[in-house]
């Protein structure tokens, strides 16, 4: 297999590696396996003169993996990679590097930048991965680059990865792989290539469907590739066209009690994305001279992201006195007096919400690239272009939830006081562009053999403009607020007056890398480097920014004083409500990495590496006041640590074993929303205070109501320098085993094992399952004239509910099984069994509340729902594995080279 650790692989290994890709002609470096350092094609330089822990993976190892997907292979066969399954689906996980993610989910901070073909497949909306979009059958290999390369380009924080495609002349001949197993699994795989010296083709096809192992949960993949390329004397070319269609239902997240009691359950259904992508891509070369070249690249991706996603309705807490049924019963019962200890009602109360999003994506792009491959300076210089375009809808209508926790539409079943129910309610839209323009170099001098130095350069300059579409200051109410028994004119005018602002922001950075390779002896490889790394907030950031620009409480009346802009209007609920776009500056990555590789033999090599990576400017998404959260800059973050890896075969077996510790941890103090951490403030006199003019009546705050920049810190956590980030294990080991019993039959054993992570809501790493979330009431004036001295009140408050559960998710270890038996040359037949023993496990969590809990003073509805907000459950939210899994399956490559 060709990981990082290699210096020498052996001459196959290397002749496979030297096929001409995205366009280009055979270079084959004696000894050495020469790897592209850029997006594009052209400069190539041996893995022993690139000064970084670079692990790269080719088809062969890809196929013999049978991972689903490219974050499923790194995340089970690389040093460095977690994955964390927040969304409850094998296509949409969220791909840890030293510490940065690339995910599907939008709201996530990004922080590696993902390449096929040299097209950046991170989408401009909020630089998201949509590995589903990837076709794993049409990869020729890929390379992950760690640290803040600059030849990337932006979002490259902590790593890049490199994806290269096969043609005709690397992949000829026909193969495929038809399996199929638990959970309704079924899968096709069909590939094929050929050339006559000249002309190549390639295609690829994967059609995947499973039913899933979890209730209403099934997946639909449908990929297609093809890709032509042309080799003449002095010039090649290519084009290629990638396509998929994807339906992807992904459930997220359950409180850990309704997982005891029935694992397959979901919270709510359905959380379905459908996701389609048309990419047009034609590329180039033309020789110059034996050493030097030109490589030019045009490309046009089209992306479409339809979601529908069923949530329970998480401002049921917050039904007031005004929402009662005909008899005067409380729709929550934890709303009445001060006693707390109605029941409830159960029909006609909204419980659930139906969001329906529309998200398209259009891109553009060109590069031109010289390289000079000399005997002792390869060079390269380039410039490219990108411009992307993004529109964005989103509505919201209020629901019901049945037995199987599916929700629904039922206006006819719903109250008709809420508008809601029978109407969809548009949130705040989106329409913008995104143009960056970057000129790069990069130079790798070797004086002598046994050493390189490499530097390195990017300029970007990026401008944005932004317009938005939101729901005016009236109409930023809770969906239950809108009522039908108020004004038509009244209630439209909330939903469907509009202000449109418009947005214009400009980032520019400039971020050099030096680094350097040793090589004592031939077999042994010392190298460092330091890096600078910029990311540009995504559309999602700089819309639900948190804006502190005072304006009036009430429009048009000024003696009601004023708030900051971002509380008058909504908080946001990522990733569905948007805002005006104050400015955040641009995050900025400082990297380096020492490291050494050895060959120890001709079977066994080893390496290992320790990093830093240290951020200025990170955003994340915080608390400001009036129980709203925000895009903001929290100051610095940290990621360190080290990688080790070791393999090699002693006779039939081979071995592999790759290590990681990484350390992740937030480096500034900020507050942020976190009311179902033990550690939160509960006393609502620490709320944000504002202007007493407006509350009508004088206060008695807290000295947290201070605190956070004057936001105050009601049901907040404090985040301290040192605090861990969620969702990063600590300790990560991959384990392989490979036994080639006979040369037709073959068995494997890997271990996946995790080390314990902090839940998302648990940033401050200070939840206990100890206390409860009993608030204090505010205090306020009762009297006419004021309280100077005294005669303050207080309001009423629910009772505590108890915290039962951690904000950890435990480690863990997941033994996977596969065999292959050789029926005939070219065809083999294989067994694959996911999580052998059967390991209940989670791979992610977030601190959140069930709804879906048992009562003694409330009502239970159908559902299981309890409509006493006082005795819902503080709860662990957690990402369940899937249990064992057996699939079987043959596999085909006739005509191909051996």
């Amino acid at each position: 297999m060709a990981f990082g650790q290699e210096l020498a692989p052996p001459a196959a290994a290397e002749a496979a590696a030297s096929e001409p890709v995205a366009g280009t002609e055979r270079v084959t470096i004696t000894g050495r396996r020469p790897v592209d350092v850029g997006p594009m094609p052209g400069l190539m330089l041996s893995r022993d003169q690139i000064p970084a822990n670079l692990q790269s993976a080719g088809r062969r190892d890809i196929k013999a993996s049978r991972a689903l997907n490219l974050g499923d292979f790194m995340n089970s066969q690389l040093q460095g990679v977690t994955a964390n399954d927040y969304q409850g689906n094998p296509f949409q996980l969220d791909v840890n590097y030293r510490g940065f993610t690339a995910s599907p989910q939008v709201g996530t901070p990004q922080g590696l930048s993902v390449f096929f073909d040299g097209v950046r497949v991170n989408e401009p909306f909020g630089d998201v991965v949509n590995w589903d979009l990837i076709p794993l059958n049409a990869v020729e290999r890929f390379d992950l680059f760690p640290g803040s390369n600059p030849l990337f380009g932006l979002n490259t924080l902590g790593g890049a990865v490199s994806v290269r495609s096969r043609t005709g002349f690397s992949s000829p001949g026909v193969e495929g792989q038809l399996m199929g197993g638990s959970w309704g699994r079924r899968q096709l795989q069909l590939a094929g290539g050929a050339n006559d010296g000249t002309l190549g083709g390639f295609f690829a096809l994967t059609r995947f469907d499973e039913d899933g192992w979890r209730d209403n949960s099934p997946s639909r993949v449908e990929q297609a590739f093809g890709r032509a390329d042309w080799h003449g004397e002095r010039a090649s070319a290519y084009a290629s066209v990638l396509y998929a269609g994807n339906r992807l239902v992904g459930n997220g997240l359950i409180p850990i009690q309704l997982y005891r009691q029935n694992p397959d359950a979901v919270f709510t259904s359905p959380d379905e994305s459908r996701n389609r992508v048309l990419q047009f891509s034609v590329g180039g070369q033309y020789d110059l001279s034996d050493r030097a070249n030109i490589t030019a690249q045009l490309y046009h991706r089209d992306s479409r992201r339809r979601g529908v996603n069923g949530d329970i309705y998480a401002d049921f807490e917050d039904f007031g006195d005004r929402d009662i049924g005909p008899d005067g019963t409380a729709r929550n019962g934890a709303t009445r007096g001060g006693g707390y200890t109605g029941p409830g009602l159960v029909d006609g109360t909204p419980i659930g919400q139906i969001t329906r999003t529309d998200l398209d994506q259009r891109s553009v792009g060109a590069s031109l690239q010289f390289n000079w491959n000399l005997p002792q300076h390869a060079f390269m210089a380039g410039v490219s272009i990108d411009r992307s375009r993004t529109g964005y809808d989103m509505f919201q209508r209020l629901g019901l939830i049945d037995a199987s926790h599916r929700v629904y539409l039922a206006p006819d079943q719903i109250d008709p006081d809420y508008y809601a129910a029978e109407h969809d309610v548009p949130g705040n839209n989106f329409d913008g562009t995104s143009t960056t323009r970057s000129l790069y170099v990069q130079e790798t001098w070797t004086p002598v053999q046994s050493f390189s130095l490499t530097a390195a350069a990017r300029y970007n300059h990026t401008k944005v403009d932004n317009e938005l579409l939101t729901r005016t200051t009236a109409g930023q109410v809770a969906l239950h607020e809108l009522r039908e028994f108020r004004a038509p004119e009244y209630t439209d005018g909330q939903v469907f007056l509009r202000t449109r602002s418009e947005e214009s922001f400009s980032y520019r950075s400039f971020n050099p890398s030096l680094g350097a390779n040793w090589r004592p002896t031939e077999m042994s490889n010392l190298f460092g480097n330091l890096s600078r790394g910029a990311r540009t907030p995504s559309v999602v950031e700089l819309g639900c920014a948190f804006d502190p620009t005072p304006v009036p409480r009430v429009p048009g009346v000024p003696s009601l004083g004023t708030a900051p802009r971002s509380l008058v209007g909504p908080g946001c609920n990522m990733p569905t409500s948007l805002s005006s776009d104050p400015y955040l500056p641009q995050i900025r990555a400082t990297s380096g990495e020492i490291g050494w590789r050895q060959r120890l033999s001709a079977d066994w090599n080893w390496n290992l590496s320790l990093f830093r990576t240290d951020l200025a400017n990170d955003i994340y998404f915080v608390g400001v006041g009036d129980g709203r959260s925000y895009f903001d800059t929290i100051g610095k973050t940290r990621r360190q640590g080290l990688e080790f890896g070791v393999e090699g075969r002693m006779g039939p077996v081979d071995l592999r074993a790759n290590y990681s510790f990484t350390d992740a941890t937030f480096q500034s103090r900020f507050y942020m929303l976190s009311p179902h951490n033990s550690s939160a403030d509960f006393d609502q006199n620490s709320a944000y205070v504002g202007d007493t003019q407006v509350i009508g009546q004088d206060v008695l705050p807290s000295p947290n109501a201070e605190l956070n920049r004057g936001y105050g810190t009601y049901r907040m956590i404090r985040v301290d320098p040192g605090a861990r980030m969620p969702g990063i294990a600590a300790h990560a080991l991959n384990l392989r085993v490979g036994w080639r019993v006979t040369p037709a039959v073959k068995l494997g054993l890997t271990m996946m094992a995790r080390s314990m992570s902090y839940m998302r809501g648990n940033e401050n790493n200070l939840h206990q399952a100890a206390g409860t979330d009993q608030e204090i009431g505010r205090y306020y004036c009762s009297q006419a004239g004021g309280c100077e001295f005294g005669g303050f009140s207080q309001l009423p408050v629910r009772i505590g509910r108890p915290f039962e559960t951690s904000g950890k998710v435990p480690g863990f270890a997941v033994f996977n099984l596969d065999a292959s038996v050789e029926l005939t040359k070219g065809v083999n037949a294989f067994v694959q069994v996911t999580n052998l023993f059967d390991r209940e496990y989670f791979s992610a969590g977030r601190l959140g509340v069930n709804p879906f809990a048992p009562s003694v003073n409330g009502a239970v509805g159908p559902s299981g729902w309890n409509y006493n907000s006082s005795e819902w459950q503080n709860t662990s939210m957690v990402a369940p594995g899937a249990p064992r899994g057996v699939f079987v399956g043959i596999a085909w490559d006739l005509g191909a080279r051996p």
